[in-house]
């Protein structure tokens, strides 16, 4: 399977402008499981594509947050009883995130130990039409024709 290297803002904004691409206001609910990250921890990110098949999104390390001085997150798509998500392919659905950001967008659920749950409001996501290849906090990133950004 192809995929072609884009300037996501750029992308974005050629198919928003040329009707190919039609914005989506949506309010994340799903739970991650959620760990300080080690310095220097290596974290493989897996998603699939439109046929089921494994695509290795991105591979990261864990760094330290500019912002805070804090190593960032490794978070784990989690099920409504917040075991981690398994996908057909037997990997999970793991990535890491900055400590800034997540103390923006996550907060403890009480109702569950460990797990997490989106803050805020509303957000605007763009379903994406080919299979690219983004950056994103200094490393490349697959999404599969489909995926949401």
């Amino acid at each position: 399977m192809d995929y072609i290297k884009v300037d996501v803002l750029e992308y974005v904004k050629q198919g928003i402008e040329s009707g190919t691409m039609q914005p989506i206001v949506a309010e994340k609910f799903a739970r991650i499981i959620a760990r300080p990250g080690v310095l220097g921890e290596e974290v493989v990110t897996w998603s699939v594509d439109s046929d089921g098949r494994a695509i290795k999104e991105k591979v990261d390390t864990v760094k330290i947050d500019e912002k805070t001085g804090k190593p960032g997150w490794v978070v784990t798509k989690a099920n409504e009883t917040g075991e981690a998500v398994i996908d057909n392919n037997g990997n999970t659905n793991t990535w890491i995130i900055d400590d800034s950001t997540f103390q923006k967008k996550y907060e403890m659920d009480v109702q569950m130990n460990g797990i997490f749950k989106p803050t805020g409001g509303p957000q605007t996501f763009v379903p994406i039409t080919d299979n690219i290849i983004l950056e994103q906090c200094g490393s490349e990133m697959q999404i599969a024709s489909g995926g949401m950004d």
